[in-house]
């Protein structure tokens, strides 16, 4: 994999960080076990195309004001709730000689045969593999070929990731990392969607309250008035 490398700037902690974002620049913070804290300062296009290159599981060279270089890994990004824009990045400074433990997303490629032709639903219980390695043997992603679930039994766990013998999975080999879910029947999503919808003016059941069906079974029926003469 090339090196990719990240230039920040010594942070002056006497401005802002709302300064910074509106100089276009994302405030951080570099630590790790064994070293003091270090407060950057970032180019936020810059930031963001090292973003999309490493994700959060490749080593970044980060060269901070041209002289000191730090091997880190991105290990939390903020972002404003309302704009959604980045305002604050966490690295995490690592030794090479040193294990870590972190995470490695799982990427799909191809198309699933069982989705395709027969229409069920593909999902992937474990977005994300926690391992534990030496930073040098991270991989951005578990690439995995989707086109092997020809069936709404076929699964791939675990044990079918292709992954080095220096990366060690802390899951279990028989886990499930996607799957295939076969469709909903139409009557059953419409019978689902009428248990869902709530009766005007009707109260919710108080917790452990038996549902009011089952509970008008039970009640013996009202007695009827008597007739007029």
């Amino acid at each position: 994999m090339d090196t990719i490398v990240l230039e920040a700037q010594t942070r002056d902690n006497t401005v802002r960080a709302a300064v910074l974002r509106r100089m276009k620049k994302i405030p951080a913070i570099v630590y790790g076990p064994g070293t003091e804290p270090v407060t950057v300062a970032m180019e936020y296009q810059t930031f963001r195309r090292t973003f999309m290159e490493a994700g959060e599981s490749s080593l970044i060279d980060m060269s901070i004001d041209g002289k000191k270089s730090l091997k880190v890994l991105i290990q939390d990004v903020q972002y404003d709730p309302i704009s959604s824009v980045i305002n604050h990045v966490d690295f995490l400074n690592v030794r090479m000689d040193h294990l870590l433990t972190t995470y490695i997303p799982v990427e799909l490629v191809g198309v699933a045969p069982a989705v395709k032709d027969f229409g069920g639903i593909l999902t992937v219980p474990h977005q994300q593999i926690q391992v534990r390695c030496l930073p040098g043997d991270l991989v951005k992603s578990f690439i995995i070929d989707v086109s092997v679930l020809k069936t709404f039994q076929d699964v791939v766990h675990v044990s079918d990731l292709k992954v080095s013998d220096k990366i060690h999975i802390m899951l279990d080999a028989d886990q499930p990392v996607v799957t295939i879910i076969p469709p909903r029947k139409e009557e059953e999503v419409a019978v689902a969607a009428v248990a869902a919808t709530p009766v005007a003016g009707a109260a919710a059941p108080a917790a452990g309250a038996p549902a009011a069906g089952a509970a008008a079974a039970k009640a013996p029926a009202a007695a009827k008035p008597a007739a007029k003469k």
